[in-house]
């Protein structure tokens, strides 16, 4: 009887590892197929810009304005990670913008805009774990998550270089004088690949190219 349930363990075992090896595949070609039917190649050339984009809550609730026009030209897929969206629902009862942005989000997500779209559970790959101190900066703690999404979408291009796949949007000038711990985490980030670019820098240099 041990030897049967053993059997049928390890042959439990072995399928749930072929069906999470599948899932893992189809996602790698859904988000390779995401990025194809963009304009331009999967891989980034020189100076051109991200396909993927990924803005932090100020971006949404201060420029929502250049994310509309930025969703809207069909030349980018702009993921929205879960610790932005935490962001926007702990900030709407006291900022418009927030209710705004949240309306937003929900209609587009509803009538499934493919250039627009909320991070999936599986997307993300964390580096280390870490706790929340007390007073830490939640812009800081915010930034963490954003990576972790950024990350996901920046590895699955293995056949090609994943360098500047992902811009993080921001709303402050990156030159600005920053919190020393936000300004470290940067340029960890930077030294990944994934770019980071305040919104209206990104917005004009897309205009210039468009």
């Amino acid at each position: 009887m041990a030897c049967c349930l053993h059997a049928e363990w390890c042959s439990l075992a072995e399928e749930e590892t072929r069906r999470n090896q599948l899932m893992r595949d189809m996602a790698q070609l859904r988000l390779q197929t995401e990025v194809q039917q963009l304009e331009g190649s999967i891989q980034p050339s020189e100076g051109s810009l991200s396909p993927y984009l990924v803005p932090d809550a100020d971006t949404l609730i201060n420029h929502l304005g250049l994310i509309k026009q930025l969703a809207s030209s069909a030349r980018f897929i702009i993921v929205i990670p879960k610790a932005v969206i935490d962001t926007l629902d702990s900030s709407k009862k006291t900022q418009q913008g927030a209710r705004d942005t949240i309306k937003y989000l929900e209609r587009e997500f509803h009538r499934g805009n493919r250039y627009l779209r909320a991070q999936k559970e599986n997307e993300v790959v964390k580096s280390v774990k870490r706790k929340k101190t007390k007073n830490e900066d939640k812009r800081i703690w915010s930034f963490y998550g954003i990576l972790d999404c950024c990350r996901y979408f920046s590895r699955q291009s293995s056949e090609y270089d994943s360098s500047g796949m992902v811009t993080i949007l921001t709303s402050y000038m990156i030159d600005e004088t920053l919190p020393e711990v936000l300004k470290s985490v940067i340029q960890n980030t930077r030294s990944e690949g994934i770019n980071v670019e305040n919104v209206t820098v990104f917005h004009a240099k897309w205009k210039t190219q468009g």
